[in-house]
């Protein structure tokens, strides 16, 4: 069932829930790191630096999601890692009954879905903005330079009083013997 309803530039909708949806048995429990383990498919390479910082300045939040069977991470690789990294003992973590084709689908859509994403580039740098104003990009991920190129999405155009060049008639004076890039 799809209801839609406007109200100037926004949409609302309802969509109702399948017949039978499937419950998903889980439990939650903090576990000591040496009890699981990161998968040995996970195909995703993620910045632990990143984390780590976030895991610094914002404690660690969220939860691995693992398979119980197993003991392997689905849900939460590179967190565990950066925790590990960090110093902590235990992590939280969601259990998971699921076989190990259910458990590879789950750590393929969780890497894959992240991947498929976009952003709003206004908001995200009205968002940056006021923190880095409030407090500072520490523990976001993002920094001045992220912040730049962000900017650059929004308005392509160079700022009033910068030089430009015609890249058909601009000079230069090297050029790499190996790939013949001219600079």
């Amino acid at each position: 069932m799809k209801n839609w309803l406007t109200n100037g530039d926004t949409v609302s909708a309802t969509v109702g829930l399948p017949a039978d949806p499937i419950p998903i048995e889980q439990d939650y429990e903090m576990v000591p790191v040496d009890r699981i383990s990161t998968h040995p498919e996970n195909a995703r390479k993620g910045s632990l630096e990143v984390i780590r910082e976030s895991i610094r300045v914002n404690g660690f939040y969220g939860a691995c999601v693992v398979q119980r069977s197993t003991g392997r991470i689905l849900v939460g690789n590179h967190r565990y890692l950066a925790a590990i990294e960090e110093g902590l003992v235990e992590v939280p973590v969601v259990w998971v009954d699921k076989s190990d084709e259910e458990a590879r689908r789950l750590l393929l859509v969780d890497n894959r879905a992240n991947d498929a994403a976009s952003y709003d580039y206004t908001v995200l740098v009205r968002l940056l903005d006021e923190q880095k104003e409030e407090t500072s990009l520490l523990g976001t991920g993002w920094d001045d330079a992220d912040l730049v190129t962000l900017l650059a999405k929004i308005d392509p155009d160079a700022p009033e009083g910068w030089a430009s060049f015609d890249e058909e008639t601009l000079q230069t004076d090297h050029q790499c013997p190996k790939c013949g890039y001219e600079f």
